[in-house]
This record gives structure tokens, sequence and C-alpha cells, in this order.
């Protein structure tokens, strides 16, 4: 493939990369880059999602280090990823994107996902690498706790769980629907769904919630390492139920519960709590 005079903003659709010679020539890759390596090249996307459209740009993965590089700029960004806490995948209709949460900044990259099977190659790709320890569980047998996600959980755990990690606990909130009727009309809201999964690799939790809105057509999907956790435990306040996850950043995850499954979301957080600490303590061994 060769870039001579090309410009990267007229190509419209993503593609691997796996070389040097296989980035676009408007991109400066940083020094010392090995080569050959995974990455994938986003284009620019001019997609009426937002004001502002998506600047292209390339993300490889090499010696164990995530680059984010910027068209025309010699300035990347490097994430080692011993120190990648947090990984989140957005699919929402065409809006993707690829949030990245490490122990000194966060970055996002948004992309269009008309041509998502190749990004999530990718991602497979990275999850691999990043997860690539699984820790010794005191679980005996995966347990339940919930009930079985819906169609559309079930298809978006599938997407984002890796074909070896093996599903330790999981627990499903479902959607909650609710009528009333106001000015003598009908309305019908819903509340979005949580689901949260330990496996042997990571605590994973999967939402259609965005801005405090239900996405009906779309899941978030938020990945983090077993050594990223810090404390996990249910409680109860005056703004309800919650399943609160603490990260060792500082960052806290905090997932709304029903009543109807408290006793569920207390069992699973106390479950998922005992089993961080038997991976802080593995960390700490240097098994981990």
């Amino acid at each position: 493939m060769s870039w001579r005079g090309a410009d990267s903003r007229d190509y419209i659709i993503p593609f691997s990369i796996f070389r040097v010679a296989d980035v676009p020539s408007d991109f400066t890759l940083p020094p010392g880059m090995p080569r050959e390596f995974a990455g994938i090249f986003l284009p620019q996307d001019r997609a009426a999602f937002s004001l502002r459209s998506f600047p292209p740009c390339v993300i490889i993965l090499a010696d164990a280090i995530i680059w984010i590089v910027t068209r025309r700029s010699v300035e990347h960004t490097a994430i080692p990823l011993a120190r990648l806490e947090v990984l989140e995948c957005g699919r929402i209709l065409l809006l993707g994107w690829i949030g990245l949460l490490w122990d000194r900044g966060s970055q996002t990259v948004r992309y269009n996902r008309r041509s998502a099977p190749i990004v999530e190659k990718f991602l497979c790709t990275l999850k691999m690498s990043w997860l690539r320890s699984a820790f010794t569980s005191p679980i005996q047998s995966s347990q339940i706790f919930g009930p079985e996600p819906n169609l559309k959980f079930h298809n978006a755990a599938s997407t984002e769980l890796l074909a070896d990690e093996a599903r330790l606990l999981q627990f499903f909130q479902p959607p909650i629907c609710s009528t009333r009727r106001r000015f003598g009309l009908r309305r019908e809201t819903r509340k979005a769904a949580d689901l949260l999964v330990l496996s042997d690799r990571r605590l994973l939790w999967m939402t259609d919630r965005r801005q405090s809105a239900q996405e009906q057509y779309g899941t978030v999907g938020k990945s983090a390492a077993l050594r990223a956790l810090k404390e996990v435990r249910a409680n109860r306040s005056a703004g309800g139920v919650t399943i609160d996850i603490g990260l060792r950043s500082g960052t806290l995850w905090s997932v709304p519960v029903s009543e109807a499954w408290e006793d569920e979301a207390k069992a699973f957080a106390e479950m998922v709590g005992h089993a961080a600490h038997a991976v802080s303590y593995s960390v700490e061994a240097g098994r981990i």
C-alpha cells in the first residue's frame, strides 16, 4: 500500500495497520517503532452526530504500549498497558468511541461504526494483550444474581467478552418501564438496564444509559482490570440502592439498583469484594 501524496482525510473507512508502511503519510509515528505491530486507522468523520467532526487518528499497540497518533502532529499519547485501568467501548447506532483511563489521564477517540467489525477486531487484540493475566479465583462455579440478561445485553456481552474468558459472577438489573398520566395523556418512561460481570480477567459493566437517558439502540461497556479494583459494595442512601465500585485511581462507578433486586445486588457485591481482595493479595505477592 502506497500513501505517497495521499491525504488521510480522503478516506472514509477504518482499516487495520500492521507496519509503518501501512500508516498514512500525513502521520508522524514515534521514533523506535518496531517493524510490525497491531493497529488501526480511524478516518475523519463528518457525520451529524455532533457539531464537530471526528479528526482522523491512528491507534497502535506495540511493545506493551498503546500509542494514539493524530494527523500532522509530532506529539503522541503513550499509555503503558500495565497502567491502563479502564477501557470503555461505546456502541450507539453509528456512533462509536474508545475511552482509555490510566493513572495519568484519560482520552476518548470517536469513530463512525459503519465498519465496526474492523474496529472490533482491533479491540479484541487490545483486550487480549491488556487482560493477559488471569487470577486464581476463590469462586468455585459461575453464579448468576438477578434475572437472565435480555437479548440486547446477552449479545452485547458476547461482543465484549473474549472467547477464553470465564464468567464467574453476574448481576443484571433489567430496564424498568413505568406509565403515568399527565393532562389526561398516558406517558411511558423507561429506565436503563445494567449488567455487571466479574470474569477471571476483569470487571465488566455494560449499560444502555448515556447522560442519564436510556439508549434504545446501543450500549456502553466499561472494563476495569482486576488489579484496579479497590472496593465493591452495595449501598443504600436517600437516592436509592447502588452498587459502588471504587478503583485505585479514585474513579467511582455507581450502578443504580431497583429495590426489588437489592438482596441480589448485596450478595453479588459481597462476593466481588472478596474476589477483589484476593486479587489485591495476588498483586502484592507478585502473582499478577
